[in-house]
């Protein structure tokens, strides 16, 4: 292991992993670059390697491939951060995604051709949002009349910050008519 230029520990080789699971060598080496047990006294069957999450990789094609998306990093700490930041834009991707997407099971007064005529805009996650939003209303306070739903969106369609409706369409924004 390498650290600053310097050697600072190692080569360890072994072939016989019979003794505690903090001696082997990956794990005393992550060790050594301060990684510790998320959960300090754990099970002696534990071992670090997989507690920080490298055990969803042990062949060395994976490896390779994380190496790769990693030697753009200065360190492990400029690598760990854009890690996390990619983890948390997946999740929030998901999320808004999530938003857009019907509930199985759960009915919407208006369907996607209605939203579409009452609120003017192109078929997109807009629409998708619209309904999820009417659906949502069912789970909060039952079934909607036709009018009660559009009421409801006009009201939820006006609510959004000023923001156009169409803003959240991937495929770039409607082109207006001149007027």
């Amino acid at each position: 292991m390498w650290r600053g230029g310097v050697r600072e520990w190692g080569p360890v080789h072994t072939s016989e992993f019979d003794g505690p699971r903090a001696a082997w060598p990956i794990n005393a080496a992550l060790a050594r670059l301060g990684l510790t047990h998320p959960r300090p006294g754990g099970p002696e069957h534990d071992d670090l390697f997989a507690a920080v999450g490298l055990g969803r990789a042990r062949d060395e094609e994976d490896w390779r491939r994380t190496a790769l998306k990693a030697s753009g990093a200065v360190d492990y700490d400029a690598w760990y951060a854009a890690e996390q930041a990619a983890r948390a834009s997946r999740e929030r991707e998901a999320a808004d995604r999530a938003l857009s997407e019907r509930l199985p099971g759960v009915p919407a007064a208006l369907d996607g051709k209605q939203v579409i005529a009452l609120l003017g805009i192109p078929p997109g996650r807009a629409v998708g949002a619209a309904v999820r939003h009417l659906q949502q209303l069912h789970l909060d306070h039952g079934p909607l009349s036709r009018e009660a739903a559009e009421s409801a969106l006009l009201a939820w369609a006006a609510s959004r910050d000023g923001r156009r409706l169409d803003a959240d369409d991937h495929r770039g924004p409607v082109q207006s008519e001149p007027t």
